[in-house]
């Protein structure tokens, strides 16, 4: 079993079951409406998306956010998974490469990382015999690019957080028939027009 498969598990496990355990918990009858609006606060919102991610949407009774939450979540931790697994194959062969350049030309007596030969071996197979510097240079890509995905979910993570606060200050938000605003085409170029209703 290779590293990948070894570790893609260990990530989705968590989302797996929040995602069966709501489902049987939907399926079953036993979830209630969201709280009116009136009892809903921004501040319990805010607490509760930053406690699980996509809780503050539940909160206020936006369920369709909570897949496109998990899905860009999800999505970021697996791409950071399987980068790192590159990047640390990466990094054991370039050990190897970069000593074994500095034996081959008798500036050292032994290679100290000579157990990361297959490592390189194995990128040897794929691409042919390579340098040390393009291992390199391919090594700190994979590094940037995980750390990027990383950064991405966090990113999505204080999202989901300000959506659940802004959103829950926009529930009782009055879009009625008594506002309105229009823009009309007319002869003499556009025409703007308003209405307000006051109660």
């Amino acid at each position: 079993m290779s590293a990948v498969t070894r570790s893609i598990p260990c990530v989705f496990t968590p989302i797996f079951l929040l995602f069966f355990f709501g489902l049987v918990y939907t399926v079953s009858g036993q979830v209630r409406d969201p709280p009116p609006p009136d009892i809903r606060t921004p501040t319990g919102a805010l607490w509760r998306a930053a406690a699980v991610p996509g809780w503050g949407q539940a909160y206020n009774g936006q369920y369709l956010k909570l897949p496109f939450i998990y899905g860009a979540m999800g999505g970021l931790l697996y791409a950071a998974t399987k980068i790192d697994n590159d990047y640390k194959l990466y990094r054991r062969a370039f050990l190897y490469k970069a000593f074994q350049e500095q034996l081959d030309s008798g500036l050292i007596e032994l290679n100290p990382f000579e157990n990361n030969r297959p490592s390189y071996d194995e990128l040897a197979a794929k691409f042919g015999q390579i340098s040390s510097s393009p291992i390199r240079a391919q090594r700190d890509t994979f590094k940037r690019n995980r750390d990027l995905s990383y950064l991405g979910v966090g990113l999505v993570y204080a999202l989901s957080i300000l959506d659940a606060y802004v959103s829950a200050h926009l529930l009782d938000f009055n879009v009625d028939e008594n506002l309105a605003f229009r823009i009309d085409p007319s002869p003499n170029g556009i025409r703007l027009s308003g209405r307000i209703v006051l109660p």
